[in-house]
């Protein structure tokens, strides 16, 4: 296996963390393109998606990138905007796939992370659900940021793992994504249904359920930074981090915080009429500032994204040094193996524990020191964790390749000086 196929369906990926928007998700691919790239010299990874790869200059690609390893095949393709896709439409949709043919490259695998896609993704194929005999309309978003990758994948015959860090975005979005996952990878075991017909020519709509295997995918996160020192001189006891998601999580953060807490600042993406009445919403603020407040910050609590799912966030506050407390719904696999004390089962719980650490702190030092241990482990930042996680489900065997072996590509030019 030499050339493997990476890209998120439905966004850009960014690379440049000043891009990463507030709302949080951005870090994710980047995080597990550099862990595959950089513990696989001897593969090259294509980027079948859009991103902002091309915008790096030679030294920002290299300390993201030592081994060269990645080809953005977008960089050779001169469509300047989405406008453009009423006229060049086939040419750009086409592109992936023409890149390899032309080029006589060979794909082994491809790996697809997952983001918001449309019901109907190919343009002036796919016929509508009611009233067959008309073709389904593709927004333009979805033509630039999902149709090319789609387009691939209902094409080829390579074997494609899907990553999952979401539970509301998979490849059943879609009925005309033909080809199901041969891998599905994420934060939670599950099977979804997936709905798709076989072919273009045949639009009959069948069902393929597609089982998803719980693979640490949370834990990418750490590969964006470094092993912190435990700072334990913190005066704010209590901060939430979350967005009110779809459908709202806000019910469940009335019932646990704010019907309890009054002086708590709540960081993430919400109604205007949530944030408008209650001064405790202060809104979203990028992932760097996230950081940097929660290093004064104590203890948190969250709610999962949906029933029983898993979330990088509890990596994030530990990361932070912060001690994360578990909604009961939140990782009910225990895929975390987080201790009881961490996952209280009422609100006067929650509110007893958040005291404890505010007031105690022998307790709290006690507690972060003993998540620090046992959850920053030193393969989560290199970056080995991840690509195991994935190459595992790709070669059987599975081996990392000696990077001693490999050498490191050096910046030719004078970049360095004006990033």
């Amino acid at each position: 296996m030499r050339n493997i196929a990476f890209a998120k369906v439905g966004k850009s990926i960014k690379f440049l963390k000043n891009n990463y928007s507030a709302i949080g998700g951005d870090n994710e691919p980047s995080c597990v393109l550099r862990s595959l790239a950089n513990h696989n010299p001897d593969k090259t990874f294509y980027l079948i998606g859009r991103s902002d790869f091309s915008k790096l200059n030679e030294t920002q690609r290299l300390e993201l990138f030592p081994y060269d390893n990645v080809v953005d095949i977008w960089a050779e393709l001169k469509i300047p905007n989405r406008e453009v896709l009423e006229t060049q439409g086939e040419l750009y949709y086409e592109y992936p796939i023409r890149y390899f043919k032309e080029r006589n490259i060979e794909i082994d695998y491809g790996v697809i992370m997952v983001g918001q896609v449309g019901t109907v993704t190919i343009p002036g194929r796919t016929e509508q659900v009611k009233e067959r005999s008309l073709i389904a309309s593709v927004i333009d978003m979805t033509k630039w940021y999902s149709t090319p990758v789609i387009t691939w994948i209902n094409e080829t015959t390579v074997p494609i793992v899907e990553i999952i860090n979401d539970p509301r975005y998979k490849l059943n979005q879609a009925r005309d994504i033909i080809r199901p996952p041969t891998i599905s990878l994420s934060q939670y075991d599950f099977v979804y249904e997936k709905k798709h017909f076989t072919s273009f020519d045949n639009q009959d709509v069948i069902y393929t359920d597609v089982p998803v295997k719980y693979a640490g995918m949370e834990k990418a996160f750490c590969v964006d930074y470094e092993k912190p020192e435990v700072n334990t001189n913190r005066t704010n006891p209590f901060m939430i981090i979350l967005n009110e998601g779809k459908p709202s999580r806000y019910n469940f953060l009335k019932e646990w915080v704010l019907n309890h807490i009054d002086d708590v600042e709540i960081y993430g993406q919400w109604s205007d009429d949530i944030v408008n009445n209650d001064s405790r919403f202060r809104g979203s603020i990028h992932i760097d500032e996230v950081q940097r407040k929660l290093k004064n910050v104590r203890s948190t609590f969250f709610i999962p994204i949906a029933k029983g799912w898993t979330t990088s966030k509890y990596i994030e506050m530990i990361q932070a040094g912060v001690v994360p407390f578990f909604h009961p719904t939140y990782d009910e696999q225990n895929h975390t193996g987080m201790p009881d004390y961490f996952r209280p089962q009422t609100p006067e719980e929650l509110q007893k524990r958040v005291a404890q650490m505010a007031n105690d702190d022998e307790a709290y030092r006690k507690s972060i020191q003993f998540l620090t241990d046992k959850y920053l482990t030193d393969d989560l930042y290199s970056g080995e964790y991840i690509n195991d996680q994935i190459m595992s489900h790709i070669v059987k065997d599975y081996v990392r390749p000696d990077l001693s072996k490999y050498t490191k590509k050096v910046a030719t030019n004078l970049d360095a000086f004006f990033v």
